[in-house]
């Protein structure tokens, strides 16, 4: 009767670590995190418009974008962007470099999304305006 019991015991020990074995997930069969990636909105100032240089620009984002990846930058210079969330999209404003005149700028503005690996971007173009004394830019073209 004690050998009985005895083998009870192993064959259920056996298969408690068989069926832990065969149940665990290997990383080749995690389920990989499904990436949305953010949405940007209500560019300010609207594309194509004429500013100032040193002007505030702003975007909206979407919520599913990380707050500490989310830059912009103007004519390849880089903006500071504040970001503040509004519970369901994230509001980002950056000012101007104010060397940036009497030309068109494209503004770019990219976000990492918070799950997954990522990236957003989006932009627009605008006409920054020439500082005081500065010419107008010519839009006439030579033949």
């Amino acid at each position: 009767m004690k050998i009985t019991t005895t083998w009870k015991s192993a064959v259920a020990l056996g298969l408690l670590i068989v069926s832990t074995s065969l149940l665990a997930v290997t990383p080749d069969e995690e389920e990989e995190k499904k990436c949305i990636k953010p949405k940007f909105r209500d560019f300010v100032p609207e594309a194509k418009a004429e500013v100032n240089p040193g002007s505030e620009i702003g975007f909206h984002i979407s919520h599913n974008a990380d707050p500490l990846h989310i830059t912009a930058e103007a004519k390849g210079l880089k903006l500071d962007v504040k970001v503040r969330d509004r519970n369901t999209f994230y509001e980002a404003h950056a000012q101007l470099p104010a060397e940036l005149s009497n030309s068109f700028a494209r503004i770019n503005v990219r976000a990492k999304a918070m799950e997954g690996d990522c990236v957003a971007s989006d932009g627009w173009l605008i006409k920054v305006k020439p500082k005081d004394g500065e010419a107008a830019p010519s839009t006439a073209t030579a033949k």
